[in-house]
């Protein structure tokens, strides 16, 4: 129940950040040729957002861009990759910032998505940093574990999905 009440506070005063997506890495597990490579990639592209996505097979990763950054679906992503057959292992944000103050267990709307940040100092970020997301939809539990322990489920008013984040290197 205290942890309702933090997420329920922690949501009202998310702040709306100065920020933008305005590409996303997503590696997938299982592929074991370029067809299924080509699954993916032609899933991808059938979201409308969607304006291009370059495949590095070597890696099993896909770099997509967009039409309007503005209308970004991750569910949209995570669920175009399991439709073709496979999992995402790991998805990065590339965003974005103007000037926007983030702290450990801070919450910042991102084009329209709740984004939770977790592991990080308290720091103002400016130009395009990476976003690593750490939900259990979106990262293998081995690497999982090196953040602090993410509650899966949580929810953000409305049923909106809360998607936990941490800052990669630049």
């Amino acid at each position: 129940m205290k942890n309702i009440i933090t997420i329920i506070c922690m949501l009202l005063f998310a702040t709306a950040a100065n920020a933008q997506v305005k590409k996303v890495s997503i590696q997938a597990s299982g592929l074991t040729c370029s067809m299924c490579s080509r699954a993916i990639y032609k899933s991808l592209k059938k979201i409308p957002e969607v304006s291009a996505v370059k495949e590095d097979i070597a890696h099993s990763t896909y770099h997509i861009q967009f039409k309007n950054p503005d209308q970004i679906s991750i569910s949209a992503l995570r669920k175009a990759v399991e439709d073709a057959g496979f999992s995402v292992v790991r998805l990065e944000l590339k965003t974005k910032f103007d000037h926007q103050e983030v702290r450990n267990d801070s919450t910042l709307r991102i084009n329209d998505q709740t984004f939770w940040f977790v592991g990080i100092h308290p720091q103002s970020l400016d130009g395009e940093k990476s976003l690593l997301l750490i939900d259990k939809e979106f990262l293998l539990e081995k690497d999982r574990k090196k953040y602090p322990a993410v509650a899966a489920e949580d929810k953000a008013s409305g049923g909106d999905k809360v998607y936990h984040v941490t800052l990669l290197a630049s």
